[in-house]
């Protein structure tokens, strides 16, 4: 058991700052403190205050098992509880949430769960056994994460607080999906109540519970005062906003009107590091971005033509423009620097034009072609995607950019309707799921069309294999055949830095992006 939980990653140590300030008297002509200036801290947890953070994008709904996108997650996650859950300060790794003790047969088989005692879903149900099985077969029914259950044989709920989970065989990152936070245990009782869908309701037993959303302008939630965590969560209320525009952001926070920006610009990083109210928090990140290559038609059909794209892509000057040099650049496939699985490939260090036009040659493009390049609201991919447009020029592909509403985008991947696209990916932990779903033969999210059957098999074999070095040599081969065949042009991994207001304690700045931890913030000011 420690050993499968030993595979989910290397620990970042994360420290959060805390400063102390001082309180004097005040007469009528004196200067009354701002309210939002930090007291002198204790140190000890302060229950109550209100805190406002704020993210790039709105959520899109809330639904956690039908959900992909990356703000809809932030949004969510602390609406509602997983078996399992992320270490804070850690790169992956996990701890029980739900779950309060378990054990895994010696064959990886068989997991058995026991429940803490006492928990409570928003609307005062119980959370028993019952719920788990139904929320997992409902994850599968939703489709989105179904190929991380798709090896569940039987489920069984022998009392209130056990779950037994059957696999057909092992699956070596199963802890790891049970605690990916959309992964969510609901309320039957409260989806039924909602045609079968939680796209703006509350299902969940989490820290805090919903009291609004209005779309394109906040969401208010409240501490739930029945949670089963004793004592948690400290805050009263917890607002969330989007704000697209940097300039915006970095205004709101500096002059004290937010609290938190959960992820910030490179440029803002530069920013707001100089603010002695602020503590900026940066860390190795699991956000990945890259130039999507449908694999299923037209000249991308040909691997020649996606090897030169990506042989053309100059991803050093890319990171300078628009990441101010602050990304690690991805020179062979999508898993970063510093994780255990990263394969080390340098196939992509350096553009090489010449080497770029004659792979085109090869392929019978010597002339080049025109192609359409769908991007986001994103705008560092805004940005990306008029650097690519220059770089290929070079070698006779004239891109044509298309800026689309991210609705309208993000359901265009989905339906495989674009040629190119620059996008990203938040929030893996372990190599299974930066690879199976995207690269495996018609998976849910291989939006590429990608298809290879070694590929498959490789990918196969690594989520059944439980010995850690066994499984890099797998995912070694896996992804040198992937970055060979380029059905994406990895970029970069991010930073992942939050901004936060001194006084605002607990926060952790997850690589993942998770904001779970805010169970654990509290204010003293």
């Amino acid at each position: 058991m420690k050993r499968l939980v030993g595979l989910f990653g290397v620990v970042l140590l994360l420290l959060l700052a805390a400063c102390s300030g001082n309180q004097g008297s005040t007469s009528e002509n004196e200067e009354k403190p701002n309210p939002n200036d930090q007291l002198e801290s204790t140190g000890e947890p302060i229950e109550g205050g209100k805190l406002t953070i704020v993210d790039l994008n709105d959520a899109q709904g809330l639904d956690p098992h039908s959900e992909t996108n990356a703000q809809s997650m932030h949004y969510i996650e602390n609406m509602y509880n997983t078996l399992f859950k992320y270490k804070e300060g850690t790169y992956g790794e996990i701890e029980g949430d739900l779950v309060e003790e378990y054990e895994i047969s010696e064959d990886g088989k068989v997991y058995t769960f026991t429940l803490h005692e006492g928990v409570k879903f928003h609307n005062g149900d119980d959370l028993t056994s019952k719920d788990v099985k139904y929320s997992i077969e409902r994850i599968v029914e939703q489709l989105v994460r179904a190929p991380q259950f798709e090896d569940v044989e039987s489920i069984e709920t022998p009392d209130d607080k056990t779950v037994i989970v059957n696999l057909k065989k092992p699956v070596a990152p199963f802890l790891t999906f049970l605690a990916y936070p959309m992964n969510a245990i609901v309320n039957q009782t409260v989806v039924e109540e909602n045609g079968g869908k939680l796209d703006n309701a509350d299902a969940g037993s989490g820290p805090f519970q919903l009291v609004h959303w209005k779309k394109d302008q906040e969401m208010v939630l409240d501490k739930f005062t029945d949670y089963f965590k004793e004592g948690l969560p400290y805050l009263d209320q917890v607002t969330w906003k989007a704000v697209p525009d940097e300039t915006s952001r970095t205004t709101a926070i500096r002059n004290k009107e937010i609290d938190i920006i959960l992820q910030l610009s490179p440029k803002d990083i530069q920013l707001l590091s100089k603010s002695e109210d602020l503590t900026v928090e940066p860390v190795t990140g699991t956000y990945w971005e890259y130039i999507g290559l449908n694999v299923t038609a037209g000249p991308l059909k040909e691997k020649a033509v996606r090897q030169a794209i990506a042989t053309a892509i100059d991803r050093e000057a890319m990171n300078k423009s628009v990441k101010f040099g602050q990304a690690t650049i991805l020179t062979g496939g999508p898993i970063p620097e510093g994780h255990w699985a990263d394969a080390k490939l340098d196939t992509y260090s350096k553009s090489d034009i010449e080497k770029a036009k004659s792979l085109l040659k090869e392929a019978g493009y010597e002339d080049g072609f025109n192609i359409t390049l769908k991007v986001g609201q994103n705008k560092a991919q805004v940005d990306a995607a008029q650097v690519v447009k220059q770089q290929l020029q070079p070698i006779g592909i004239d891109v044509e950019i298309l800026q689309q509403e991210d609705s309208i985008f993000f359901d265009a991947l989905g339906k495989k309707d674009f040629e190119m696209s620059i996008v990203g990916w938040v929030g893996f932990v372990d190599p299974d799921e930066f690879l199976y779903n995207i690269f495996h033969t018609e998976e849910v999210w291989n939006q590429q069309g990608y298809s290879n059957p070694e590929v498959d098999r490789l990918l196969e074999e690594g989520r059944e294999t439980a010995d850690q070095d066994e499984r890099f040599e797998i995912y070694k081969k896996a992804q040198s055949i992937i970055v060979d065949e380029a059905p994406m042009v990895f970029l970069y991994a991010n930073q992942h830095a939050s901004a936060i207001q001194k006084g605002v304690h607990g926060f952790d700045v997850n690589p993942t992006v998770s904001t779970k931890s805010l169970e654990n913030t509290w204010i003293d000011r």
